[in-house]
């Protein structure tokens, strides 16, 4: 493990092939390299020049798949062609891309920017048209295969995507040992987050290790039934949440053995 590029990214081979880049907000994105194609999941605020990193760890062709549409998944992408995204989250992608929207973002990073910096590059940021994906879409790197599983919640055209090879999920937001928000305005009802949830479940035999969107350390997969019983709790009525204050407003926090989860009453 160490630094690069002028301490901005974090990078840990966790398998063969298989990185996670973390920045210093704590946003993850991982590459995958397989033999003919490699596979870029996320690409982080886009304020460190990833496409560099990203070159200097594989020399093939690089997809770029987003797991949702938030914006500290999203705003690196003007770095990368070949994107992909569902259809449910490409209205939150291009919303990233506006310009007012992003002066707006990048006034809260003005104390941290690397050196090389260029503001004005970053809001003017436009990004090629992006392939959409759904349910089942194969991302085929010669040696390795990636399917997309869709978890509407966090966002509506949140996704999974498993790579039976390494035994690996990469969750992106919606599975974490640190809180799953769905308290956004982008957050759907607690009742179809849980059957994502579940329908991500009748695929744990092919994974033993989560890769999240902002966890510092691989997940136990010991979380997704966790989250599955303790939203059908909460749901059912057996369990509420504490109220406190959370960056994104005020929200219920029920917490269990590995995570926890933010959330609306009125949005169950």
């Amino acid at each position: 493990m160490g630094f690069e590029d002028n301490g901005w990214f974090n990078l840990n081979e966790i398998n063969d092939g298989v990185w996670a880049i973390s920045d210093i907000t704590s946003v993850n994105c991982y590459l995958i390299e397989g033999k003919t194609k490699s596979l870029l999941i996320d690409t982080g605020w886009g304020l460190g020049n990833l496409a560099v990193l990203v070159q200097s760890l594989t020399s093939l062709p690089v997809d770029v798949v987003f797991t949702h549409g938030h914006p500290d998944h999203v705003n690196g992408a003007y770095q990368f062609s070949d994107l992909y995204i569902t259809f449910e989250d490409e209205k939150l992608l291009n919303n990233f891309y506006i310009k007012e929207t992003r002066e707006k973002i990048i006034n809260r990073f003005k104390d941290i920017l690397p050196t090389y910096f260029s503001k004005n590059e970053w809001v003017n940021a436009e990004i090629t048209n992006p392939s959409l994906i759904s349910e089942g879409y194969l991302f085929d790197l010669g040696d390795r295969k990636l399917k997309v599983i869709e978890c509407p919640g966090h966002t509506p055209g949140s996704i999974c995507l498993l790579d039976k090879k390494d035994e690996i999920l990469f969750s992106g937001d919606s599975l974490l040992s640190k809180p799953v928000l769905m308290n956004l305005e982008t957050s759907l009802h607690l009742s179809t987050y849980l059957k994502s949830i579940k329908h991500v479940n009748n695929f744990s035999d092919d994974f033993k290790t989560i890769l999240s969107g902002h966890d510092e350390k691989p997940v136990d997969p010991i979380i997704v039934e966790e989250l599955i019983d303790g939203v059908t709790d909460i749901i059912d009525g057996k369990i509420k949440g504490k109220v406190e204050k959370t960056r994104f407003g005020e929200a219920l926090v029920s917490k269990f053995n590995h995570t926890s989860i933010n959330y609306n009453e009125d949005s169950l």
